[in-house]
């Protein structure tokens, strides 16, 4: 039995006094953990009498995440039962989890009940509404740490609770984010004579504090397993008329949010002392304060109204080829390529990861406002420095497009051009990328234009491109560029066939739904793409093609009719 408790001494005396009363007659150990509690728990605890052994830990303050897995690596038995410290457990919980495991389950959750002695009000009234269970297969919503038992071996397999998700900055869904990964590679099973009763003792000021930091922990979900992304944010009811009518729209209004909650919290704080304290008004104006908060902070964080468009970015080398007049446009100096995250930053761009765009296109998964994708050809020598001293401690992940079979390992189509062969990294450095976050793609064996080669060798450049990653212990390629942009529908059908997730061009737009998914869109920056230039490429990347052509247009037909110079003398 496991309990992670945090300045709640009443309530978590009550939970142990409750688990004292237990009828299981295997053996059981209780540990709570004291996450830098300070209003005398360890006193009030240490004198509770059990027929088991209890052991308090003390840490200082990490968050429950934390908390639980500190407890779960002090247990010494198998079964681990994570109970909140809320959570008042009926007499015969831990028999009813044992009979299921005994039955072969890996993880078991029970049912939560309102328990009677919590205050009365529309706020435990809400709650025991949300506590309810709608019934059917279970889902990551079903998974929660009010109690659940789990294998030590799959807790342990799977890394336990992720920890970042109780931070400073975010509150709750660690319980959901084990659940996901639960229900994909274990036997979870709904036992529902496990009851345990909650004593629910949030107040109004704490539920509307935590409001903005569940949206923050919605948001790292959403990032981790974006293919719960459009059921997550529907059970918040992004699409109830609520939310469509009024408080999207009051989250767009600067302050409006805040002063709402401003007047419902003491509204709220005063309408439970007194008899109107289960009025639906009450409830409706303090439950709508926290809703018009959350939605506000979605949109502050840019996740709010979702969006099924994304913006795609191709860079070559990050580095300085001002002296290379053939190629020099292809490299993008490094305090350069820093101004460019920036402005994206600045402007409210949302970078996602591979994963997310690949649910995107294959899961129709909704992305934030403004999302963007950055992406790299070819793999130049520079890009583990470029991830490791400038993306990732921005928290950007990417996609590098790899040329998997070229001997000399420089860039050799590019050689005719003019200029000095250029380092790319070796197959085997390959290998460090993902550790940096950066996801390797295709970009052919050779980096031959597909679209003037024969299906046995179009074939042997996509799938033998895919083979080689592979073979490298990395994971099999999702993604292709095609080799200078080219494509064509025999190129398309062997990259489908292949089995990549996606596939990209060069192309100024945004990708959308309507897009091919074998023939995306792809925005490639310049060494030219400097202040307003890179700001109109990235926000209206088709009108800046437009303006482009039509500069490069009026540059020759000028060029022409200015007569040429006499030759001085």
């Amino acid at each position: 039995m496991l309990i992670p408790t945090y300045q709640r001494r009443d309530v978590v005396c009550a939970a142990v006094e409750a688990l004292a009363k237990t009828d299981y007659a295997g053996e059981i150990e209780l540990i709570v953990v004291i996450d830098g509690s300070t209003d005398g728990t360890a006193e009030a605890l240490s004198r509770i009498e059990t027929p088991f052994p209890v052991r308090l830990v003390q840490q200082p303050n990490r968050g429950a995440a934390a908390a639980r897995n500190r407890a779960a690596a002090e247990a010494r038995h198998d079964v681990l039962l994570f109970v909140d410290d809320d959570m008042l457990c009926a007499p015969d919980l831990i028999s009813e989890h044992a009979r299921v495991h005994l039955a072969g389950a890996d993880a078991v959750i029970g049912d939560v009940r309102r328990d009677p002695g919590s205050a009365p009000g529309f706020m435990s009234d809400s709650n025991e509404a949300w506590l309810k269970r709608q019934g059917g297969p279970l889902t990551l919503f079903d998974v929660w740490t009010g109690q659940l038992s789990v294998r030590r071996a799959a807790f342990e397999d799977l890394g336990g609770f992720d920890e970042a998700y109780t931070d400073e900055t975010t509150f709750a869904n660690e319980d959901a984010d084990l659940g996901i990964r639960l229900l994909a590679r274990y036997d979870v099973r709904h036992n529902p004579a496990a009851i345990s009763y909650q004593r629910f003792v949030v107040s109004p000021r704490e539920l509307i504090r935590r409001a903005p930091l569940r949206a923050a922990g919605d948001i790292r979900l959403a990032r981790k397993h974006p293919q719960v992304t459009r059921p997550l944010f529907e059970a918040r009811r992004v699409s109830h008329w609520s939310t469509r009518f009024v408080f999207g729209p009051l989250s767009a209004v600067p302050l409006a949010a805040r002063l709402w909650a401003g007047i419902a919290i003491p509204i709220a704080e005063l309408g439970l002392r007194t008899r109107f304290r289960s009025s639906r008004t009450l409830s409706r104006f303090f439950l709508g304060a926290r809703a018009a908060v959350y939605w506000s902070a979605l949109r502050r964080l840019g996740w709010y109204p979702l969006s099924d468009r994304l913006l795609v970015l191709g860079y070559h080398a990050v580095q300085d080829w001002s002296e290379d007049p053939a190629l020099k446009r292809y490299a993008v100096p490094r305090q350069l390529f820093q101004q460019h995250l920036e402005s994206l930053f600045r402007r409210g761009y949302q970078f996602i990861n591979p994963e997310m765009a690949a649910r995107f296109l294959t899961d129709e998964a909704p992305l934030p406002r403004r999302a963007v994708l950055l992406t790299f050809d070819d793999c130049y020598a520079d890009l583990p420095s470029v991830a490791r001293a400038i993306l990732r401690p921005r928290g950007v992940q990417a996609i590098a497009f790899a040329v998997t079979s070229v001997e000399t390992a420089t860039n050799e189509w590019d050689l005719a051009r003019g200029g000095p062969p250029r380092q790319l990294l070796e197959p085997r450095d390959l290998r460090q990328l993902p550790a940096l976050g950066i996801e390797i793609g295709s970009h052919s064996r050779t980096h031959r234009s597909l679209v003037v080669l024969s299906d046995k060798e179009r074939r042997a450049e996509i799938e033998g491109s895919a083979d080689d990653i592979a073979a490298l212990d990395l994971p099999r390629p999702r993604f292709f560029a095609y080799p200078f942009g080219e494509v064509d529908d025999p190129s398309r059908d062997v990259v489908r066939d292949a089995g990549f997730a996606g596939a990209f061009g060069i192309r100024n737009a945004w990708v959308d739904r309507s897009s091919d998914r074998f023939d995306l869109d792809r925005v490639i920056v310049h060494a030219s793409d400097r202040g307003w230039r890179f700001r109109l490429r990235t926000a209206a990347p088709a009108l800046f093609e437009r303006l482009d052509i039509a500069q490069a247009r009026l540059r020759a037909k000028f060029s022409k009719a200015s007569p040429a110079k006499p030759p001085r003398a």
